[in-house]
């Protein structure tokens, strides 16, 4: 009664994440599960990060900010290339006595009003021009890197958690072993009936630690999927530290923004008081006794002083641009302390895995010596327990320090711009 009612027990453990190998890649998938705990997770060997970074960033927003920057710059280059710094406007004048003097006087004028780039206002425009490019191609490189980011985290959260339910599902298998050499103890009058409760209690408590790794593991993949719109995960994508990049995405970003502000108000600044405008037209005169006059005329007016209005316009870029600058100052501390950060993070993941390494050997050592021994009843149940507790400690602590070693090298490599 007792071994049957063990093995239903056995049988009532859930198989909730299913790690199996698939063919191919798997459509992308729309819609939540029905049951998450139970959805199969399957690791597709031929995907890369680098396709699930792509796919990432085809899901993610951006892009029209992205676009809109890139024609922004383009039209700041169609201006930069005109010959004249404005729309041209067409005026028509005509002036006549019929309802005053009736002299048949007559006056008609026609001409084009033609703005006018002041000196080094057009070189102005052209640096502003290749500022906005250059801070648009900065900005896509940090949107890929965000994304690429967010891609490499949810992986690894979604391995660290596999990894977290393999070893559940490890202890929960030991626990039953422990279990039934207790039964066969008690049925050959070993040991005392009561310590069956012991190891049966033992052993729900890791089924409930099994329950919640299933229910972290859903939680993860369900962000995966959303990020990338895959059903799958890649399957080992180990890296290598890459060398220290001696620049920071992010500050590169701010960087360019900062010239980009900068160039805004040059070119504010290079507009002076105003833009100046060039009249050129034909007029034709004509009075009763004496000949019809044509003739050509040419205006030219230059604005000038109004320093007082000018600063109010230049206002709202000077605080653009000192935003942007602030910007930098802030990026500069940030990459050095996110540097050493990764930096540090690194090296002491190096030196736990080391470590846990070593432990994790003598471990499976102590745990065959004692299983041998409780079942020659040289040692209690107690001592039994407490020597699986330390080996699955011990094995827990070791395979995630490798979890965490491999995570503390895709941020390193983050950090220094490499991407999958």
């Amino acid at each position: 009664m007792k071994r049957s009612r063990l093995s239903t027990a056995r049988r009532r453990v859930p198989l909730l994440i299913l790690i199996a190998f698939s063919p191919g890649l798997v459509a992308q998938e729309e819609g939540p599960l029905t049951d998450e705990e139970n959805a199969p997770i399957v690791i597709e060997a031929s995907l890369t990060l680098a396709a699930a970074v792509e796919a990432a960033l085809a899901r993610a927003p951006g892009a029209g900010l992205l676009a809109a920057q890139f024609e922004a710059a383009t039209n700041f280059q169609r201006r930069s290339r005109s010959f004249i710094a404005g729309a041209p406007s067409v005026q028509l004048r005509h002036l006549s006595d019929r309802l005053q003097t009736r002299q048949g006087v007559t006056e008609s004028e026609a001409g084009i009003d033609l703005p006018l780039w002041r000196w080094g206002q057009r070189d102005a425009a052209a640096n502003q021009a290749t500022a906005n490019q250059a801070s648009a191609v900065e900005d896509a490189h940090l949107h890929r890197w965000q994304v690429a980011g967010a891609v490499r985290e949810s992986y690894w959260g979604v391995r660290e958690a596999q990894e977290r339910l393999e070893l559940a599902r490890r202890d929960v298998a030991a626990f039953v072993q422990l279990e039934r050499d207790v039964l066969r103890r008690i049925a050959a009058g070993d040991t005392a009936p009561a310590e069956r409760l012991t190891a049966e209690g033992q052993r729900r408590e890791r089924e409930a630690a099994l329950h919640e790794a299933e229910v972290v593991l859903a939680d993860r993949f369900f962000g995966w999927r959303a990020l990338t719109g895959f059903k799958v995960v890649p399957g080992a994508s180990a890296e290598r530290p890459a060398p220290a990049a001696a620049t920071y995405v992010p500050l590169d970003a701010a960087r360019t923004a900062a010239t980009r502000a900068d160039s805004a108000l040059a070119t504010l600044k290079a507009e002076g008081a105003g833009t100046p405008r060039l009249l050129l037209g034909v007029r034709h005169d004509t009075q009763n006794g004496a000949p019809d006059v044509d003739s050509l005329a040419a205006q030219l007016s230059v604005p000038f002083g109004g320093d007082s209005h000018r600063q109010v316009v230049l206002t709202p870029l000077m605080l653009d641009a000192a935003r942007a600058h602030d910007q930098v100052s802030q990026m500069e501390r940030e990459s050095e302390l996110m540097r050493h950060e990764a930096e540090h993070e690194l090296h002491a993941r190096d030196v736990a895995l080391a470590g846990a390494t070593r432990r994790v050997s003598l471990a499976m050592d102590e745990l065959a010596l004692a299983r041998r021994s409780y079942t020659l009843g040289e040692i209690g149940l107690a001592e039994r327990l407490l020597t699986e507790i330390r080996v699955a400690e011990a094995n827990r602590t070791h395979r995630l320090a490798v979890i965490a070693y491999s995570r503390a090298i895709a941020r390193f490599n983050q950090i220094n711009g490499v991407l999958p």
